[in-house]
């Protein structure tokens, strides 16, 4: 993909990076894609400052579509904003960070799953999202792990959007755990496929008899064994 640009420290036009506008209607959604494509990847490295004016003349388009792209994905906190540096990219999420992440996740998901009503209706929906995760290749190629990812996020919204409560939902949105973990996968992909293949199958099983017990079990088990799986991934502390 190429289009959006950013400007590094210092300023040097050798050093900017450029991203590609994807064919969707919204200008905000062609923006937004455009600027994660290059987070995720690492194109738009940790500490780049993101020029709006560039970005737009880049893409192809006026200032306001970039600028609610940003006010996105600082609310999403893969940028952050300042009156001095304007919008630049946040740093990869650290060792601890990682484990509090997880953490984080693991709580809201099995609470959810807790007050959640399995019903029948919702088994052919899943079924339809795990079908991608089913042929989705193992390459390190974005659009590969980006369709992983996603997949994935779908996945397991549809079981915490089972949940009654209302808080548990919105507070698991507002993690934004895959795109932040996305970010983990640049270079690599996704390391651990076929594993996470096995374990959705079992989950979904799980969801198909209605098993609460189970559910809770292979949920906790597939978060635990993916935060194990992907840690050699992320950067160690200092």
């Amino acid at each position: 993909m190429h289009g959006m640009a950013v400007s590094l420290q210092p300023l040097d036009p050798a050093q900017l990076a450029t991203l590609v506008p994807q064919p969707w209607s919204s200008l905000g959604k062609v923006a937004y894609e455009a600027i994660v494509e290059g987070i995720l990847t690492g194109v738009l490295p940790a500490g780049s400052q993101i020029s709006i004016d560039r970005a737009a003349k880049q893409l192809n388009m006026s200032n306001t579509p970039v600028r609610e792209a940003l006010s996105r994905l600082a609310a999403e906190r893969l940028v952050l904003f300042s009156a001095n540096r304007g919008y630049t990219v946040t740093p990869q999420i650290a060792a601890e960070e990682y484990r509090q992440l997880f953490e984080a996740r693991r709580t809201l998901e099995l609470a959810a799953i807790r007050s959640a009503i399995i019903e029948p209706s919702a088994i052919p929906r899943i079924d339809s999202i795990l079908s991608p995760l089913r042929t989705i290749g193992a390459t390190p190629e974005y659009k590969q792990y980006r369709a992983f990812n996603q997949a994935d996020r779908e996945f397991h919204w549809a079981i915490v959007r089972m949940s009654r409560n209302l808080f548990l939902r919105h507070a698991w949105e507002q993690l934004n755990f895959h795109l932040h973990v996305g970010r983990l996968y640049a270079g690599a992909g996704v390391i651990d496929l076929e594993e996470a293949r096995a374990e959705h199958e079992g989950i979904f099983a799980a969801i198909r008899e209605s098993d609460r017990k189970k559910l809770l079990k292979r949920v906790g088990d597939h978060i635990g064994n993916a935060e194990s799986r992907l840690r050699q991934l992320v950067h160690q502390d200092k």
